[in-house]
């Protein structure tokens, strides 16, 4: 039997691994005279780094009874090495069989370690139980934790004041020197308003928070302090000349439109701006935090101009992490190879602060680190030849070169891959698209370029600022990653500001700038995943197929209507025939929650897939994976990346109302699995965003004819129909009132005597019976009499409810008395057999009948589901064309004795008296099911109430 090994052997072996595995630090176990004050202490683990805060691992071997106390213990103390507070504290649990290894250091390699970390706040994470891992993940958490959140925070803080700051001087000037800000603006490549010169003082700050760090590395750099201190007396021409030096050197995504935009201020605004901001500087450097290096792409978010149109938000760090962790393991690259790591191409084509492309960066760094590899070394390569951006704002593209560069700070390099397209009218009168004009090439001009030394240029109005052609060649890519603009360009809410297609309206486009760039995207996107009411990200995703290579990996953020919506059939259906190891994530949550980006307020999904090489064929299958909530910081990104394909055996969604693979971090649920078919594109993948996959596995098996309910071992058959094959969804009600439809009414109020009735709006107070009362009338224009019998011989008795809020409206169908026009959010629903209406009216409103409603209906916003006229006809419904006469005179009978009864919201349909006898006339009566399904029936009805998309916030 091996002899018994100690701790101290155990943390020499941990500390030799991360050693090798984390270059850039200084990995010490074992060591006395580490702790200022207490020579004799000796930390079993220490890790530290020129840039980082010191990171402290206490371990033992199970059952480590003492260890977080240890742990927690080292909290605070001040490390001789930088005299720098310790700020996390890892606590480690050594599984019991490496006390009696022969070779500890092999068997540490492939040990499972137990961990959690504690902060000086008092948060531990996970909050209850250990996380688990190898000696990598353990390494990858020691660098994440050596940022520390609040110094982050308090650096973001500071960044924005500072630059809000200068900003109030940049508006007095313009007030003085109105010629000023125009001309910066053209630099820009921007409007002269209030968010440019925000943008503009950004761009200043992020120069300044970098140049010391720059200085600190080359000779003849002088320090931030020495150009535009207190002391200096023009720190616009100290500056400048600083920056040109810097530049000689190179950094000229950082630096170069920086000096371009002090150059034009005046000497005065330019010393108050620069002396502000060299402050604010200051207080970044001091918060420990300038490793973060998504600081300033953080704040810019804030600030960008034409979000309203351009639809760009933040992918949030932590997002990003989590979507690059996932991109990244399928691309079967050999880490340790930094040859094959540099013969790479990686893209983002809408890049905006390239917060994906440096979360990808920083992946690569680490799996090449923790293959043994030097990421320091990988720099060059990475920004000459491996890394792609490309934006239509020059101040986006600054911002990702920064953050990129930041990566290695101390290292150069020659050129970089970071393009502006050039968007909008051009000055040969054309009009260009940005990136999306690579839909039908392999290259594209640029609006300007840092690739090229000869013809690098700070700004767009420079004179040396002229087109580029680059190659951005067709199937060249081994990763395309993106967080695509969003704007649909069929939405007209804003013609009365002259934005008449809004995903080209952004930088004060023209009505005609508008129609000939959405024209041109039409002809450029012609047989692809592009559809015009799925807005740009469908073109986008698009984009991405054309330029990834078999083999290659996409990785999106996407409009949870990518998932569900009618509209992005064609991006579904490219997925599911071109696609394999799909991974889909949604969140099933409310409110900010629900995204994975900043202030979007809307449900978004990150989708995630390899495109099939010649010899493979497409899976058709995708994993589904939704979360409670959006990954709170990079550790809980990790983690939950190491959840995701896993290998676990997958929970799938036809076996039945069993649920899927739980998430855990620790003892925290996280989120559920299922793996779920793709083939299924036309009516959309309702496996996302689902609290309880048990409700999942339920609607999957109903919608195909099977009433399989929760602890049930069985399936009983239940004749189900697309609404299509029985009834006939009504006219879009602007047939009833557009002129532009040749729509032969108008609409009025209502009148109880009307001869054209009309049920056109919500309100929730006057729909708590599944009988409703006309809301409209509709009077008949002078001369369109024939018109309206036609559009009238359409309508009927029962309506749909397209925008459905389940937290506040009981109904899905509603009927009213008289044959009543369908207003938008109430279309008409005819049948043949009049005796259909009462059924399907019954059935929309039990609870099998909602839960087909949610599962087939797009779940965007919280607890509000659409359902569109093209997704409307394939709503799964009961087969009443297969129901007896008998059972259909029961069905009027059930709607007789309901019509009276008032029903709650939607989302208490387990807690709902009313509903529940409705659920129990229908499943027993109707149906002809026992008890025992009834129960079953109120079971599902109590889970689909907890489904965060359905209560939407309320009752928790």
């Amino acid at each position: 039997m091996p002899s018994r090994q100690d701790e101290q052997n155990a943390n020499i072996a941990l500390g030799a691994l991360l050693d090798g595995m984390m270059p850039t630090c200084a990995v010490r176990a074992e060591n006395t005279r580490v702790i200022v004050g207490q020579p004799g202490l000796k930390p079993d683990i220490l890790i530290t780094a020129p840039d980082r805060a010191p990171v402290v691992i206490e371990a033992e071997f199970m059952p480590a009874a003492s260890v977080e106390r240890d742990a927690t213990d080292r909290l605070g103390l001040v490390v001789e090495d930088g005299r720098r507070p310790i700020e996390a504290a890892i606590a480690l649990r050594y599984p019991e069989r490496l006390e009696f290894s022969d070779d500890m250091s092999a068997a540490m390699r492939d040990a499972r370690l137990e961990y959690a970390v504690f902060h000086p706040d008092g948060t531990r994470f996970p909050e209850s139980g250990w996380l688990s891992g190898s000696p990598s993940d353990l390494a990858e958490l020691a660098r994440l934790v050596s940022v520390p959140r609040e110094a982050v925070e308090r650096a973001t803080n500071a960044l924005q004041e500072g630059i809000e700051n200068a900003v109030a001087v940049m508006d007095d000037m313009r007030a003085l020197k109105p010629f000023i800000t125009p001309r910066i603006a053209d630099l820009l490549g921007m409007a002269d308003v209030p968010q440019t010169r925000k943008m503009a003082c950004a761009i200043i700050a992020n120069a300044m928070v970098f140049h010391d760090r720059v200085a600190g590395i080359h000779s003849g750099v002088r320090p931030l302090a020495m150009v535009c201190g207190a002391d200096v007396a023009n720190p616009k021409a100290e500056t400048i000349a600083a920056w040109n030096h810097i530049l000689e050197i190179n950094y000229w995504p950082i630096f170069a439109i920086a000096r371009d935009v002090v150059t034009q201020l005046p000497s005065r605004e330019a010393a108050r701006i620069l002396r502000r901001l060299y402050l604010t500087a200051g207080e970044v450097e001091s918060s420990g935090a300038s490793v973060a290096h998504d600081l300033t792409g953080r704040i810019f978010q804030r600030l960008i101009a034409d979000r309203k149109y351009l639809a760009t938000f933040y992918t949030l760090p932590a997002s990003a992490a989590l979507l690059a962790r996932v991109a990244v393991a399928k691309m079967g690259v050999d880490w340790s190879d930094a040859d094959a790591i540099a013969g790479l191409r990686i893209g983002d084509f809408a890049c905006g602060t390239g917060a994906l492309l440096s979360a990808v960066y920083e992946r690569v760094a680490v799996e090449h680190e923790n293959a043994g590899g030097d990421s320091a070394r990988l720099h060059p390569a990475m920004m000459e030849e491996v890394l792609y951006g490309c934006d239509v704002m020059p101040s986006a593209i600054h911002i990702t070169g920064s953050t990129l560069s930041g990566m290695q700070p101390t290292v150069g390099f020659e050129q970089s891959r970071l393009y502006t397209m050039p968007y909008g009218r051009q000055e040969n009168r054309s009009v260009s698209i940005g990136s999306l004009e690579l839909l039908q090439a392999s290259s594209a001009m640029t609006l300007f370029n840092m690739s090229d030394p000869v013809l690098r240029t700070g700004s767009a109005g420079e004179e040396t600022a002229a087109q580029v052609q680059v190659e951005i060649p067709d199937g060249g890519f081994d990763l395309v990653i993106m967080n695509p603009p969003f704007t649909s360009n069929t939405k007209h809410y804003d013609a009365g500001d002259g934005v008449l297609n809004a995903a080209f309206a952004a930088f004060s486009a023209s009505e005609k700038d508008q129609s000939d760039m959405a024209r041109i995207l039409r002809r450029r996107a012609r047989g692809t995943a592009y559809h015009g009411h799925a807005g740009l990200g469908s073109a986008f995703a698009a984009l991405a197929d054309r330029k990834v290579r078999a083999g290659g990996v996409i990785a999106f953020v996407l409009p949870f209507t990518a998932i569900t919506g009618s509209s992005w059939a064609k991006f579904r259906e490219m997925i599911a025939g071109r696609y394999t190891d799909v991974t889909i994530l949604s969140i099933a949550a409310n409110g900010r929650d629900m995204s994975f980006s900043s202030d979007t307020g809307m449900a978004e999904c990150l989708v995630i897939g390899r495109k099939v090489k010649d010899s493979e064929k497409p899976a058709m299958r995708g994993e589904f994976v939704s979360l409670e909530g959006r990954p709170s910081s990079f550790i809980h990104a990790l983690e939950l990346s190491k959840s995701i394909g896993n290998g676990e055996t997958a929970r799938r969604l036809e076996d039945g109302p069993y649920g899927g693979i739980p998430i855990y971090s620790g003892e925290g649920r996280d989120g559920e699995s299922v793996e779920a078919p793709l083939d299924d594109y036309e009516t959309g993948w309702g496996a996302a965003r689902i609290g309880d996959a048990s409700l999942a596995q339920v609607a999957y098996w109903l919608s195909r004819g099977k009433l399989w309910l929760p602890a049930e071992p069985e399936a009983f058959d239940l004749r189900m129909a697309r609404l299509n094959e029985v009834g006939r969804l009504g006219l879009h009600d602007s047939m009833f009132t557009l002129q532009t439809h040749k729509g032969p009414f108008i609409k009025i109020e209502a009148n109880p005597i009307a001869t054209y009735p009309a049920l056109w709006n919500h309100n929730a107070k006057a729909e708590n019976f599944m009988v409703c009362s006309p809301d409209s009338a509709l009077r008949v224009k002078p001369g369109m009499e024939q018109r309206a019998a036609e559009v009238w011989a359409t309508v009927s008795r029962a309506h749909l409810n397209r925008d459905f809020t389940f937290g506040s409206q009981p109904l899905a169908v509603a009927f009213t008395e008289q044959e009543s026009a369908g207003g938008r959010v109430w279309p008409n629903v005819s049948f043949d057999d009049k005796r259909f209406d009462y059924a399907f009216t019954v059935w929309g409103n039990c609870t099998l009948g909602l839960l087909m409603y949610w599962w087939h209906s797009s779940r965007q916003q919280s607890s509000k589901a659409s359902m569109t006229r093209l997704a409307a006809p394939h709503l799964p419904v009961l087969d009443f064309g297969a129901l007896s006469d008998e059972q259909l005179g029961i069905a009027e009978d059930i709607f007789d004795e309901f019509r009276d009864k008032e029903l709650m919201p939607a989302y208490l349909a387990g807690s709902d008296a009313s509903r529940a006898l409705l659920d129990k006339r229908v499943v027993c009566d109707l149906l002809g099911f026992g008890e025992g399904v009834y129960e079953g029936v109120r079971r599902v009805a109590g889970k689909w109430g907890a489904e965060a998309s359905v209560h939407g916030g309320k009752g928790e």
